[in-house]
């Protein structure tokens, strides 16, 4: 067998500091793949570091952080409906503090941006699903014009509610 036993795996562990587990180089030449990327100073795979950060890159991580974010302010919206007092009580609290309406409008333009961001960008993934716009001109302009239609509706929302 060309793969590596429980006993070198222990043996290994104890001299290089580094786990392995049995079935790490079970396929022929990964050992001698990763003892030179090793040798050569070479990460284990690619990183971001490496990569120049492009328009289509940064948009499809924001894409995904502003799930998350919008998933984080539905669920503690829902929290405070439970909390004492209900969510108006919270609501009126923050009225009562609230400071100047400029600056009532960027927070709540900041509430709202991971939504309307998320939601416009997902048209743009169902377009794609859709086999359009995969040409990179088209995808910069889409892409472009989805982040200033997304910040012009989220500080129009917030100067209206």
């Amino acid at each position: 067998s060309s793969g590596i036993n429980a006993e070198e795996a222990v043996v290994s562990t104890q001299s290089t500091g580094r786990l392995l587990s049995t079935s790490e180089y079970k396929v022929p030449g990964t050992k001698e793949f990763f003892d030179k990327n090793t040798n050569l100073g070479r990460p284990m795979s690619p990183h971001l570091t490496i990569y120049k950060p492009q328009l289509t890159s940064m948009l499809s991580i924001m894409h995904r952080g502003t799930g998350v974010a919008y998933s984080a302010v539905v669920y503690g919206g829902a929290i405070l409906t439970v909390c004492p007092g209900g969510f108006s009580s919270y609501v009126h609290l923050a009225e009562t503090y609230a400071p100047g309406a400029g600056l009532m409008i960027a927070i709540k333009s900041v509430v709202l941006w991971p939504l309307v961001y998320h939601s416009l960008n997902g048209f743009r993934h169902l377009a794609w699903d859709m086999g359009k716009g995969f040409q990179i001109p088209v995808l910069y302009k889409s892409g472009w014009t989805m982040l200033a239609i997304s910040l012009a509706t989220s500080l129009i929302l917030a100067a209206s509610l």
